[in-house]
């Protein structure tokens, strides 16, 4: 099967060139131009980037992945119509015996075949997170231990990618150790942390911020913070939630040329309310607010994200960002955080087809799923 006449970026070079895909068995065998064949897809006049991975999503659709019990088969489907192609499940701040819950149903849904985005880890945005910059979630007043993420670890059986831990909290510097021993990329947020807390964590093997400036200490011209350390150290990679509510347009900006597309993971955060519309919800038998596609609780405060990271990319298109770098922030970076950048994350010779076909407005024209086109 062949894609032929796109606009294709390369993932050798990160250039655009119109040329020809041959996929077969899944995956990208071959870069040319070849003869026309039946079940070939045209993308005439078509720009084809690689499909986008979402690391810090809670769920779409009515579907809740911090469930205990519960299908993600819709969710799947949903989220490959909006481009994404890949995804890590994740879990709210919960008690102990509930996100290991939630992670064997994870591992569950993950061994099921299905259509759409690829469940390929869990993320963890928590527990072991500050009382004081929960936001709208309800941690447990838990110590921060590692044998507790020890058992996250090896309850999600390989799974488990990414887990968000205040560097203020007791016992961090181990709890960091035991979590990266156990291959999980530790990410800092929720946090009321000072510069050197966070830089100890940081020089610990932390390497990633949990959506950057949200539910972190403000940052101050005479002490930065979690925030000076996060975007000032290289070795740090800063998700971004690009809806235009969590950052107005000028912050997120300022975080791109801070840290360049190298250094940003674009993620959606949204909850199960995402593709669902406005209205009222309950998540975990607390009232939401969806309204003009912004989620809040009774009180005011922003609850999460109700938008797909389509959305967030064409914001950032809207900023003048090359779509070559949006697709960095997009796909290549979330597949490093998850791992699975050996097989997908670039379009190039042996990586899943996993592929976008939009627009030069990234209106999506098709998506392919290891060379599958999905259904619309």
């Amino acid at each position: 099967m062949q894609i032929r006449n796109g606009i294709v970026l390369n993932g050798s070079n990160n250039r655009f060139e119109r040329i020809d895909l041959r996929i077969e068995n899944g995956k990208i065998y071959q870069f040319g131009v070849f003869p026309v064949d039946a079940g070939d897809y045209d993308a005439e006049g078509y720009y084809i980037i690689p499909g986008f991975i979402d690391t810090h999503i809670h769920g779409c659709v009515g579907v809740e992945f911090a469930s205990e019990d519960e299908s993600f088969d819709r969710a799947r489907r949903w989220l490959a119509s909006e481009g994404v192609t890949s995804f890590a499940a994740t879990v709210r701040a919960l008690p102990p015996e509930r996100v290991l819950a939630a992670e064997r149903n994870i591992v569950r849904e993950s061994q099921k075949k299905s259509n759409g985005a690829k469940l390929c880890g869990i993320n963890l945005e928590g527990p072991f997170v500050s009382l004081s910059k929960s936001g709208v979630m309800n941690p447990p007043d838990i110590e921060c231990n590692p044998s507790d993420a020890v058992k996250f670890a090896e309850e999600a059986k390989g799974l488990l990618k990414i887990m968000t831990l205040a560097p203020e909290r007791e016992n961090a510097t181990e709890t960091i150790l035991a979590a990266l021993k156990n291959g999980v990329n530790i990410s800092l947020g929720h946090s009321e942390a000072t510069y050197s807390e966070a830089m100890a964590a940081i020089d610990c093997g932390a390497s990633r911020a949990t959506h950057v400036f949200n539910a972190m200490r403000s940052f101050s011209h005479r002490e930065t913070g979690i925030l000076g350390a996060v975007l000032n150290d290289e070795r740090v990679n800063c998700e971004m939630i690009c809806d235009f509510v969590h950052l107005d347009p000028t912050t997120v900006m300022l975080v791109y040329k801070l840290k360049g597309a190298k250094n940003i993971t674009l993620v959606s955060d949204t909850g199960f309310m995402s593709g669902l519309g406005d209205g009222e919800y309950v998540v975990d038998g607390r009232k939401r607010i969806v309204q003009n596609g912004v989620c809040r609780n009774p009180e005011g405060r922003i609850a999460g994200s109700c938008v797909s990271m389509l959305a967030g990319a064409r914001n950032l298109l809207s900023l003048g960002i090359p779509l070559e770098e949006i697709s960095v922030m997009a796909s290549l970076n979330p597949a490093r955080a998850l791992g699975i950048d050996v097989e997908t994350g670039l379009i190039r010779e042996g990586k899943y087809a996993d592929l976008i076909v939009c627009d030069k407005n990234l209106n999506i024209k098709a998506v392919f799923v290891n060379g599958v086109l999905q259904d619309e």
